[in-house]
């Protein structure tokens, strides 16, 4: 159902962060609706996938699947221009036959808009990427002054915080990695951890994780949320320890 008066409806889905903080990045996502008509709504993501505030123009829209979706592109974009030699990308366009999605990278965040196909006349989108990216650098800026949500992903913490820890891949429910640490061909490991889970759920759909154990270590995959999930190579004598200890960060991280 469309939204008669157009009025921006907020989804801010971070509790932890101060509220001086999310005020500001609200804000600045309202802006990005009015850059133009065709805005219908924009969201702000870490670069694992995970929303931070989210507004719309329009009607409801699943902003944890696109921006899931949009970081798996860019991890994607990112390897491939790696391939050509080239740096990683400053901004990503999905074009569908009725909106297109536009992902802006930032250092930590990324800054997704959703343009509406049946509202773009007169929509030059590469005279628009500036403004675009300007509000997602103040949005960066606005987020690193707080400390309730910072820039850490979720491997992050985990290697911090659990030193045995030095393999680990986060990836989308179909296997695009989203990130990784101690892999160097994140791609296909990320590929069968996918096909892996995805052969649980022949046994059930609500399989919380699978471990494949070996001698001295244990490969875990568990859900993250509805879109992502997590594999970790806990190493050692111990591997329940371990994956419990990744657990309670996960269970802290959404």
């Amino acid at each position: 159902m469309r939204n008669p008066d157009r009025t921006p409806r907020k989804n801010l889905l971070v509790d932890a962060m101060p509220g001086e903080t999310l005020g500001e990045v609200a804000t600045l996502l309202e802006e990005t609706l009015k850059v133009h008509r065709s805005v219908k709504s924009a969201i702000l993501c870490t670069k694992e996938g995970v929303v931070v505030a989210a507004v719309a123009r329009g009607g409801e829209i699943d902003s944890r699947v696109i921006a899931t979706v949009s970081s798996a592109l860019v991890w994607g974009g990112a390897s491939a221009l790696q391939l050509l030699k080239k740096t990683g990308p400053t901004y990503l366009v999905h074009t569908t036959s009725i909106e297109r999605v536009v992902t802006i990278v930032q250092p930590h965040y990324h800054l997704i808009i959703v343009i509406s196909r049946a509202d773009d006349a007169g929509l030059h989108l590469e005279s628009f990427i500036p403004s675009f990216q300007s509000l997602a650098t103040r949005m960066e800026l606005v987020m690193g002054s707080t400390s309730a949500f910072g820039k850490q992903t979720i491997l992050g913490r985990i290697v911090e915080e659990i030193p045995e820890v030095t393999q680990g891949v986060i990836l989308t429910a179909e296997g695009l990695p989203l990130g990784s640490v101690g892999f160097k061909d994140e791609v296909e490991v990320a590929a069968m951890i996918g096909s892996l889970f995805a052969n649980g759920l022949t046994y059930s759909e609500v399989t919380d994780s699978i471990s494949i154990d070996t001698a001295g270590l244990r490969l875990v995959i568990m859900k993250v949320d509805e879109t992502r999930l997590l594999a970790v190579v806990c190493p050692g004598p111990n591997p329940n320890e371990i994956s419990e200890k990744v657990r309670l960060i996960i269970e802290g991280a959404v």
